[in-house]
Parts: C-alpha cells; sequence; structure tokens
C-alpha cells in the first residue's frame, strides 16, 4: 500500500508541474518539422480556462509570433484539444 501511495504522490506532482500555459510546438525526436498544432504563422496556446486568462495567453502567442516579427491575432479557442491539465487550445495568427 505504501509503494502505491507513493508512485501516485509522485505521477500527481509530475502532473501538476504543467499548469502553466504553453505553444503546442512538439517536434518528433531528430526531426525538424513539428507535430504540434502551432506552426510559425499560428500559434497554438494551451491552457486550463480555470486558471488563466486571456491577457497571459496573448503574451505568449505575442512571443511567439515575435519570433518573425510579427504580432498575434485571436482567432479561435477549442475545448479538449490539448493535455489533461490544460485542455483548451487557443488559436492566434501572425501578422
Amino acid at each position: 500500500m505504501k509503494k502505491f501511495a507513493l508512485i501516485l504522490s509522485v505521477f500527481l506532482l509530475a502532473a501538476c508541474s504543467q499548469f502553466a500555459p504553453f505553444e503546442d510546438m512538439r517536434r518528433e525526436a531528430g526531426q525538424i518539422p513539428t507535430v504540434g498544432q502551432s506552426s510559425n504563422n499560428r500559434p497554438a496556446i494551451c491552457y486550463n480556462p480555470l486558471w488563466h486568462d486571456q491577457e497571459q495567453l496573448q503574451v505568449l502567442a505575442d512571443q511567439a509570433c515575435a519570433r518573425t516579427g510579427r504580432k498575434a491575432i485571436f482567432q479561435d479557442s477549442n475545448a479538449f484539444a490539448c493535455r489533461l491539465i490544460n485542455p483548451s487550445v487557443a488559436i492566434y495568427t501572425c501578422e
């Protein structure tokens, strides 16, 4: 029983470590193209609507668009399109 409690505690702590919103710019190991929802022209920010507001998301999207010298414009939001802790995704366009 102690082993189960320890494993559960470690799992919960690890799951809670990704509460912050993030850009979904995943890559496969050794590959250059991304497999996440985000691209240089269309940043996708994963977030949890219970903990994050639009200002936080806009800052992350602006940082993503700043790589190409542009500004992020909000386009759409989808629920349950990202990870379990951050289930929603906000889609922006760089202009």
